[in-house]
């Protein structure tokens, strides 16, 4: 963690500081005499004023030895604000080292104290930083060899920090950053020897702050290079601002964390963390630590309320049709992580009634490459929409839902690609089984295929590419039904109750746009339909005949005599779509007692039909009729309009184009019987 970095950049600055004052106060008998000399030292040295303000004090044997009362350094010039903050300053000091053991190359120190240290840190609108000009010039000896000749011990007897506080203000990315009463405490330091650490601290950022509380034994072997920290405990009160006044409670446990930087391993074990009402478990293994790190290891959640949670994080739950969703939460997964990737594995996540199951990637960080295969049991995405209006509730005048915007930035951006598959789903009352959908997304290309799910008795296929890499999205799309039950389809898909029957539907279909309507309005392409054995609901075309009969008659209006439904063996048709029009100019229907051919069109923008059918009569129905009085009809073209919404169309027969009909019919039948009379007289004649 940064703040941890420059919390020992901190420490460390005090301590030189207390060194500096170390090296002038072992050669004088009196320090205090010359606090005047040293601040004069420090400030020729490094441009900086230092202000002695407490007494000092120094032992030589057998403890070299110091102490100081308060004291501050001054900030370096072109950082400093109105409230003259210093660049480090502290109340007390402490520091002792044994001084016979150094020249056994031991280093034995002794309590070290530090109250109330302050450290601010300045990052400025150019990236300078108030730091640069005590961190010298000289080249970095990172790389030099270390020496072999010999080896230093130490030891520290303990240690302790209390009321610190280090300010890290970043005023380029104008983000502010404090550590706040910081604390720490450990007894019996030295290399390969277990000692306990009590550490606390508050975190104020982005306008939150939050304490934390450490604990735990370490076992810092520093010849060997390996770490632990064992039975180790760090509770945090998170709080998130606002009126967050107890903050959100969180808990790290561990048995466990081992660090051998020689090997470049990592051992993390038995992680518990308590964040609210969550519970996390797991364990981590990490190698080349150094040079490359990897890690692995395994994560798992607790069942929990997803709504509870929710309500921790201060995010209200979403209204749902079923008010039980959103009531369990469980998740475990392996995971597999280097610093350009993440993969999880053995996924199982668990949501009140559904199971996921597959692995889940994100397989290179920079180019935001994500992965999946994915296997989920079953869902009803349905129970977690917004809840209906009451039927009870006065419903407003029809209106166009408003266009969805087609997400053009973040599809460009989209580099995926992944298999998902579901056993049973219902989505907006659709009820699909074996739904399998690959996705192939890269550079603002979108692809779906192969789709292809069980549904209503039979089986669909598909293809979907939608390109937004140009100035407006291109969708181009195959739609498949085969062996489809229609009357359920298009109830639940559309609530649509108009047509029952089974069978096929193809469409290929382009269109730009850039939302819904956008593509709606420019929908092109080509598309064919055959039902079998069905009805038309709401429409009964025999009574409609038998209505414009007694009309031309001028008879009483028949009574219906069974269900407002037109039955038909067949109901075929192929179309042309332009300018979201479907044109059709070869429909069929084919039914028991009629034959119906027309063309026409529909509005797929507006969802309404325009329609000129010629109905034939091929035969009367038995039932419901008079008989002799109906034979008229055989064989007489009947013109029907059929207009208006999809959902509710009107079925107009075409009285007028009736009556031309029959009156063509009479005279028809005259001319046969004025041609049979000539025919007859030129026998006669022929005769004589």
């Amino acid at each position: 963690m940064r703040i941890l970095k420059i919390a020992a950049i901190g420490i460390a600055a005090v301590l030189g500081l207390v060194g500096v004052a170390l090296v002038w106060l072992f050669v004088i008998f009196d320090p205090n005499d010359y606090k005047a000399d040293i601040e004069r030292v420090v400030e020729s040295k490094t441009g900086r004023k230092l202000v002695l303000q407490g007494d000092l004090s120094l032992s030589v044997f057998p403890w070299l030895a110091v102490e100081s009362g308060a004291a501050q350094l001054s900030e370096r010039a072109g950082f400093t604000d109105s409230d003259a903050m210093p660049f480090v300053s502290f109340k007390t000091a402490r520091l002792s080292v044994k001084l016979m053991p150094l020249f056994q190359g031991q280093v034995q120190i002794g309590d070290v104290l530090l109250d109330a240290p302050s450290i601010r840190l300045i990052t400025d609108a150019g990236g300078r930083h108030n730091w640069d000009d005590l961190a010298g010039t000289q080249a970095s000896t990172a790389d030099e060899p270390v020496s072999q000749s010999g080896s230093v011990s130490a030891s520290i007897a303990g240690i302790e920090i209390r009321d610190g506080e280090i300010v890290l203000d970043d005023r380029q990315k104008k983000e502010r950053t404090a550590l706040r009463n910081f604390s720490l405490k450990a007894q019996g330091i030295g290399s390969g020897q277990p000692f306990d650490l009590k550490s606390g601290f508050e975190l104020e950022q982005a306008g939150a702050t939050s304490r934390f509380d450490i604990e735990g034994n370490v076992n810092a072997d520093w010849d060997n290079k390996r770490y632990a920290l064992n039975k180790f405990e760090t509770k945090i009160a998170w709080r998130r601002g606002g009126d967050d006044q107890d903050g959100l409670p969180v808990t790290v446990r561990a048995d466990a964390l081992a660090l051998d930087l020689a090997q470049q391993t990592l051992a993390l074990t038995g992680l518990q963390l308590a964040i609210g009402k969550m519970r996390l478990s797991g364990s981590m293994a990490g190698s080349e630590v150094l040079d490359a790190p990897k890690f692995k290891g395994h994560l798992a959640l607790a069942p929990v309320s997803a709504r509870e949670v929710m309500e921790e994080w201060h995010v209200t739950p979403p209204a749902t049709r079923d008010a039980q969703v959103l009531k369990a939460l469980s998740f475990e997964s392996d995971i597999d992580a280097t610093t350009t990737s993440v993969s999880l594995q053995k996924i199982v996540l668990k949501l009140d009634e559904t199971t996921a199951r597959g692995e889940l990637a994100i397989a290179d960080f920079a180019n935001k490459a994500v992965r999946f295969n994915l296997d989920i049991d079953a869902i009803d995405a349905d129970r977690y929409l917004p809840p209906q209006a009451a039927a009870t509730e006065a419903k407003p005048a029809a209106t166009p839902s408003a266009p969805t915007p087609i997400p053009v930035e973040t599809l460009r951006t989209l580099n995926a690609r992944g298999d998902l598959r579901i056993g049973t789903a219902k989505f907006s009352g659709l009820k699909l089984s074996a739904l399998h959908v690959g996705v192939a997304a890269r550079d603002g290309d979108v692809r779906i295929a192969p789709a292809a799910a069980n549904l209503y008795g039979g089986k669909y296929t598909g293809d979907i590419a939608l390109n937004v890499a140009g100035a407006e999205p291109r969708l181009a799309m195959g739609s498949h039904l085969s062996g489809v039950d229609f009357a359920p389809l298009l109830k639940d898909m559309i609530q649509l109750t108009s047509l029952a029957g089974r069978g096929n539907f193809n469409a290929d279909l382009t269109s730009t746009g850039k939302d819904t309507q956008g593509l709606l309005q420019r929908l092109a392409g080509k598309l064919d339909f055959k039902v079998t054995d069905g009805a038309y609901e709401g429409m009964d075309l025999w009574y409609e005949i038998r209505r414009a009969r007694a009309l031309w008659k001028q008879q009483p209006i028949p009574e219906r005599t069974g269900a407002k439904r037109t039955e038909f063996t067949a109901f075929q048709g192929t179309g042309v779509v332009q300018q979201g029009v479907m044109s059709n100019r070869d429909l069929v229907v084919a039914a028991q007692y009629l034959k119906v051919e027309g063309q026409g069109s529909v509005d797929l923008v507006k969802g309404e039909l325009d329609y000129k059918l010629k109905t034939k009569v091929l035969r009367i129905p038995p039932e419901g009729t008079a008989g002799s009085d109906m034979r008229e009809l055989v064989d007489v073209e009947i013109p029907v309009t059929v207009t208006g919404p999809l959902s509710d169309p009107k079925v107009r027969p075409d009285v007028a184009g009736f009556a031309k009909a029959k009156i063509n019919e009479a005279v028809d039948k005259e001319k046969e019987k004025l041609q049979e009379k000539l025919q007859d007289k030129l026998k006669d004649l022929l005769k004589r």
